[in-house]
């Protein structure tokens, strides 16, 4: 990836990744025994709790650090000697750097997203990693199951007419003291079982390599588009703008149709909680077309496949609830 050629040793045994989504991405494939070292956002999970992988693979957050997030140390890396480095998002010239000076293969991961636009780019990564450590088949079996999950998701709602789909809106996306404006115009989960994202109208190009982006709206905009449900992001720390008087005209307040979700973002994608929160958006916007799911086993289910461990009752202790009706 990024134009680089990478010459990687015959057998790899131990490997260390660094940066947005490349640990992550070694769970997938089911290779955290390779693991070695981690950064240290890994080893203090009760600050940044919402990553299924960690949950899933707690060992790796006893492991040794080898630099702050996205800042590899070359000398504590130099100390653990590993056979290859994984790194998520880097620059070219940052990992030909990081490479010249550990003389170590820097190998560059760009995760992408679940979404149709920078799937391929995920599937890819897949595909690298898996040749790399010799887990093609769980990338390939892992793609396949992502696939086959949008295409059902997709298979429920597509034949739902334009007007009929619920007017729908996520806000408090990101991490931290983000309020009721924060949002996504091209919110995945909604994407995959096609509602009315209302936030859409708004700047429904707003893309990156990365994803679609968030964005900070006005106020009015919320109470014009009127949406008849919300969708909130549990990675907020306070949910206090719902109670503001000038939202209390808006049809999902007034109607308490507001929903917790998990954050899909927590140092890059978290790919199977973005499935997962498709299947209990779609419960709560078609409830007639998911009336065979239950959304707590379907999430295990994903993560079960995506990390290896069926993590939900793990994910709602830090936040204190799992999907459900907020009560505010």
């Amino acid at each position: 990836m990024v134009g680089r050629t990478v010459e990687i040793p015959g057998s790899v045994d131990s490997v260390i990744a660094v940066g947005s989504g490349a640990l992550r991405l070694l769970t997938y494939i089911d290779a955290t025994e390779e693991v070695i070292a981690v950064e240290e956002l890994e080893t203090t999970n009760e600050k940044r709790p919402f990553r299924p992988y960690i949950h899933a693979n707690p060992e790796l957050s006893e492991l040794p650090s080898v630099g702050r997030r996205n800042r590899p140390d070359a000398e504590l890396l130099l100390q653990q000697d590993p056979d290859v480095v994984f790194w998520g998002w880097a620059e070219a010239g940052d990992a030909n750097d990081l490479q010249n000076q550990i003389e170590t293969p820097v190998v560059v991961v760009q995760p992408g997203d679940i979404n149709e636009e920078n799937r391929p780019q995920f599937f890819g990564s897949l595909d690298l990693l898996g040749e790399i450590m010799g887990t093609s088949e769980t990338a390939e079996n892992l793609q396949q199951f992502t696939t086959e999950t949008i295409d059902d998701l997709a298979s429920r709602t597509d034949d739902v007419s334009d007007e009929d789909r619920p007017r729908s809106y996520v806000g408090y996306l990101g991490r931290g003291n983000h309020g009721l404006t924060r949002t996504q115009p091209l919110y995945t989960p909604l994407e995959f079982v096609n509602a009315n994202n209302v936030a859409s109208n708004l700047t429904g190009t707003l893309t990156t390599t990365k994803g679609a982006a968030r964005i900070d709206i006005d106020p009015e905009e919320i109470i014009e588009q009127d949406p008849s449900y919300i969708f909130i992001d549990m990675g907020t720390v306070q949910y206090d703008a719902l109670l503001e008087e000038q939202y209390q005209s808006v049809t999902a307040i007034q109607n308490e149709d507001v929903y917790t979700l998990f954050p899909v973002r927590e140092y890059s994608i978290n790919f199977g909680t973005a499935l997962a929160n498709a299947y209990y958006a779609g419960s709560v916007l078609y409830p007639d077309r998911f009336s065979d799911v239950d959304p707590v086993s379907k999430a295990d289910e994903i993560y079960e496949e995506y990390v290896g461990a069926p993590v939900y009752d793990d994910l709602t202790g830090p936040y204190g609830r799992g999907f459900g009706r907020l009560e505010f």
